[in-house]
């Protein structure tokens, strides 16, 4: 079964476990780092990522989770 989390990278790693080629998403470990380390240290200096990009990898991602739970 698929970890419940929001680390994607912990998801990644499931994926691949599984088989699946993950470097396509690959970007979005970026996404764990604003996820984590900017919500509880506020003197981190960071640049806003590419948003759009990332949410159209976020989709394919779990477009993919999907095909692997169906």
């Amino acid at each position: 079964m698929a970890p419940f989390m929001h680390d994607l990278v912990s998801l990644m790693d499931w994926l691949s476990d599984a088989g699946t080629d993950t470097e396509p998403f690959a970007a979005l470990a970026q996404l764990n780092f604003y996820a984590v380390q900017t919500r509880y240290d506020d003197s981190l200096e960071h640049r806003t990522p590419d948003w759009p990009g990332l949410m159209d990898v976020a989709s394919e991602l779990l477009l993919e989770v999907e095909r692997q739970l169906g």
